[in-house]
């Protein structure tokens, strides 16, 4: 009997374990996994997913921050009709997380963004 109660508790520990990694998994899909770069600050309220594809208006800085009195990314400037990968939304902003290779590198203002048609 005792054999078998050990049995049942290593297969539930195999289980949990796998679980976990399944959810862990699952979460990094999420846009409120997204990587983001040192020095970018993350949205108070996170992020929602953006579907929508987006090119420059005219020619912009990237920000640290989905806030309008944020510092700008140093040596990052968008071209005017550049086309950007768009990471997410930050809740409650109409700014854009912009991102490198699926990692957050900066914010822009969906003022100076046109979608893609």
């Amino acid at each position: 009997m005792k054999m078998k109660v050990k049995l049942v508790g290593v297969i539930l520990v195999f289980v949990m374990v796998l679980a976990m990694q399944f959810h862990a998994l699952a979460q990094s899909a999420s846009p409120n996994a997204i990587l983001l770069a040192e020095d970018l600050v993350p949205a108070p309220d996170g992020y929602e997913m953006v579907t929508a594809k987006y090119v420059t208006a005219k020619q912009t800085d990237l920000y640290i921050s989905p806030f309008l009195w944020a510092g700008k990314v140093m040596g990052v400037q968008l071209s005017a009709g550049q086309q950007i990968e768009v990471l997410a939304k930050p809740k409650g902003y109409d700014w854009l997380l912009v991102g490198k290779n699926g990692a957050g590198i900066g914010y822009v203002p969906m003022s100076v963004l046109s979608p893609i048609k």
